[in-house]
């Protein structure tokens, strides 16, 4: 429902910023530049406030999304994690799934060199 308000006020400043626009040229027009200069500057204080929405919008949209990432369990990998995992080790220990999470050093790891 929010993002539909959302897109919907972006489409309302949009259409605003036409409006603006086409007044800043009528008034163009019959040589009245003070006018002129109002509606462009309006215009254009309207496109930036559009840009501006769509940055907070993706703002939300990845702060919700870190929230949903830290709500979930610790422990409930995917079988794409945990083969992400093992090409990242490359292998050289057999028991990676131990170690998964933390810290490999493969300079120190005792089962590198041997092919089981």
């Amino acid at each position: 429902m929010t993002r539909h308000l959302t897109n919907a006020l972006a489409g309302l400043y949009a259409l605003t910023a036409v409006g603006m626009l086409r007044c800043a040229l009528l008034s163009h027009g019959r040589g009245d530049v003070p006018h002129t200069l109002f509606f462009a500057g309006a215009a254009v204080l309207l496109a930036t406030a559009i840009g501006h929405h769509a940055y907070h919008r993706d703002e939300l949209r990845a702060a919700l999304a870190r929230l949903e990432r830290a709500a979930r369990p610790p422990d409930a990998r995917t079988p794409a994690e945990d083969a992400a995992v093992a090409v990242a080790m490359a292998w050289c220990c057999d028991a990676w799934f131990l170690t998964a999470g933390t810290d490999h050093d493969r300079a120190t790891c005792t089962r590198k060199d041997q092919t089981t």
